[in-house]
Parts: structure tokens; C-alpha cells; sequence
């Protein structure tokens, strides 16, 4: 997992993974808050591409922990806050929902231990598929988010 600032970082992912280098320079350039939501949007045909999303946080309750095989999550808040629950795959031993190919997401129960990860406007999560994570829960009380969620293939 990583967690940084878009607009603060001073780091460059392109020694780590070009496609993660690609995913960020596309979102720097890009007028976050005016991108159609619900709509796939294309970066590199199915090797990478941004989904723009605007929903009311939950209770964490009410939250299941997924992963994905397919495809590392590069989860960007561009609007609002939100906490992030995140514990390594190996900690997830009870599924919930079964891996679902066409959504490239299974769904587990909690596991005893987690770590919570505050996330505000600018602030992105890259999640790999070794990491179980709980998007979308509330700092107390819904409130509304806006995030795009750039989808990079493993292979």
C-alpha cells in the first residue's frame, strides 16, 4: 500500500511501476471535479483507466473489506474525507461474497485487526492485491466524497 498527497508529493513512482507514473501524471492533469461520474474512463484501453465517483460515506459497520486480483485501486479523494480500513489479504480468512471475475472483487467478513487510514481532499491510497481494504467509511457522521478510482492492470 501507498498513501500520499497528488498535490504535495514530491516523490516519483515511474522507477516503481510506469504505470502507476501514468495513472498519476493523468490525474494531474485533469480537472478532477468536472469528470463525468459513473463512466469509464479510458487512460491506456484496459491496462488503466479512472472511474469518477460521488457517494455518501457509511458506517464502517456497514462496510465489508474487499480485494481485487486483476487490477492495483489507485484511490484519489478529490472532494471531502474518508477513512480508508486497510489489513494485509493473509488477515482476511472469512469471505463473504465470492470472487466476482466480471468486478474483479471479493468481499470478506472483518478481520480482528485493521488499521484506519484518514483520507482528505488530495490524498490517494494505492491498494495491490495482497491488500484487503474497507473504502467509503464515515469520520462520525455521512458525509458526501467525490473520488476517482484509477484501475491499473497487474499484467
Amino acid at each position: 500500500m501507498i498513501i500520499d498527497n497528488l498535490y504535495s508529493t514530491l516523490c516519483s513512482y515511474a522507477n516503481l511501476d510506469s504505470r502507476l507514473a501514468t495513472a498519476l501524471e493523468w490525474l494531474r492533469r485533469q480537472d478532477l471535479s468536472a469528470l463525468p461520474r459513473d463512466t469509464r474512463l479510458p487512460i491506456d484501453g484496459d491496462r488503466i483507466y479512472a472511474l469518477a465517483q460521488s457517494y455518501s460515506t457509511q458506517d464502517p459497520g456497514q462496510v465489508k473489506f474487499e480485494s481485487h486480483r486483476l487490477y492495483i485501486d489507485l484511490q484519489l479523494v478529490v472532494e471531502g474525507r474518508e477513512i480508508i480500513f486497510w489489513t494485509p489479504l493473509a488477515r482476511l480468512e472469512k469471505i463473504s461474497v465470492p470472487y466476482d471475475f466480471a468486478k474483479d472483487t471479493v468481499f470478506y467478513e472483518d478481520p480482528a485487526s485493521d488499521s484506519a487510514i484518514p483520507l482528505a481532499a488530495g490524498d490517494f491510497a494505492v491498494l495491490f492485491p495482497s491488500d484487503g481494504h474497507k473504502p467509503r467509511c464515515w469520520l462520525g457522521a455521512a458525509a458526501p466524497v467525490s473520488k476517482v478510482v484509477v484501475k491499473i492492470a497487474v499484467n
